[in-house]
């Protein structure tokens, strides 16, 4: 066995070597996965601290949650009411990056702001899943959406 030992230490050295390498290499990648799954998870509790001080915002403002555009348009309010709804698309540009499946739910949030989404045309300046979900909303609700304030 000593024998054997001796013959073939330069190839258990190697092997040992390769061994080592192997494991250097697993425990880097693991490590680089550790580290993408802790950052994606912090991007989504991000999104859904942002979604909860959205939902906050609007208790406090119900007047913009669920707006009367009309009766708000012309008023000191309408800036207001306007940076909410900006608030609004943030909010959905942060759910949207990290939790695309979260679609439906900020199309919903949209809805009782139709009349100010479908009367402004330019929305280009916003994170492109803020433009497609604005693209979505306009073609299913503004096709047939008549302004109540003209």
């Amino acid at each position: 066995m000593k024998k054997w030992l001796e013959r073939h230490a330069k190839a258990m050295q190697s092997v040992g070597v390769i061994v080592t390498i192997l494991a250097a290499v697993v425990a880097l990648v693991s490590v680089k996965f550790q580290i993408d799954a802790s950052a994606r998870q912090q991007r989504e509790q991000s999104a859904r601290d942002i979604y909860r001080e959205f939902l906050n915002l609007s208790i406090s403002k119900p007047e913009f949650a669920n707006p009367n555009y009309c009766a708000i348009r012309g008023t000191p309010n309408e800036a207001a009411y306007e940076i909410y709804v900006e608030y609004l698309l943030y909010t959905s540009e942060q759910i949207l990056q990290t939790l695309p499946d979260w679609q439906e739910t900020m199309e919903q949030r949209l809805l009782p702001h139709r009349e100010l989404l479908c009367s402004q045309g330019d929305w280009t300046g916003d994170a492109p899943e803020v433009q497609q979900l604005i693209a979505d909303f306009r073609l299913r609700q503004c096709r047939s959406f008549k302004p109540s304030c003209d």
